[in-house]
């Protein structure tokens, strides 16, 4: 029987080439689990049951992540986190918090289907991202270990530096994949020199 579901880059028809002189690399690292989890971090039940999931506390301090083993977890709002995990752990993981949640008030939301992610590296990556965002992207302002959701070239993102300093992590909505990718080509003419 042949599988029906292809899962596919959502810039499939992208070519992402090499960086020249100071261009930033540009990659997706596609396929991931992105699980929408959300809950009360006031009730002590619910934070018990996602830490024994995860092996880690959620972050309660906004625009924070954490990153525990195969998993990071992006505060999203004072009750809304965002779970990544390894793409063949997405449904285990997603099944354990709904167990391990039971009635507690929550929900688990796999939204793996309609996010990319998108890392940029190099010594101009903060540049590039600067042409159309308005966060201060200075790495002594925004740090490893912050995340914040904001625009990016007229489409909403969440931007966080990489734990190395080598650049960022931009978690972005499948539909606008291609467009922003497209955008950063032409915005990386630029750094060519």
């Amino acid at each position: 029987m042949s599988d029906l579901f292809h899962q596919q880059s959502p810039i499939v028809q992208i070519k992402l080439t090499e960086p020249k002189a100071n261009q930033p690399l540009i990659r997706e690292i596609p396929f991931q689990g992105f699980l929408n989890l959300r809950g009360r971090p006031n009730n002590p039940d619910f934070m018990t049951a996602v830490k024994k999931v995860l092996g880690c506390s959620l972050p309660i301090e906004a625009n924070t992540v954490v990153v525990s083993g195969d998993y990071k977890i992006y505060w999203l709002g004072p009750d809304e986190w965002l779970v990544i995990t390894p793409t063949e752990q997405q449904r285990k993981v997603q099944s354990e918090l709904i167990s391990a949640l039971g009635v507690i008030f929550s929900s688990v939301v796999d939204n793996s289907s309609g996010v990319t992610i998108i890392n940029i590296t190099g010594d101009n990556a903060a540049n590039l991202i600067a042409r159309d965002c308005p966060l201060d992207l200075h790495s002594t302002v925004f740090k490893a270990g912050q995340c914040a959701q904001t625009r990016l070239a007229k489409s909403g993102a969440m931007i966080a530096p990489l734990l190395d300093g080598s650049g960022f992590e931009l978690i972005i909505r499948r539909s606008f994949a291609d467009y922003l990718l497209l955008w950063m080509q032409d915005a990386l003419i630029e750094f060519e020199a």
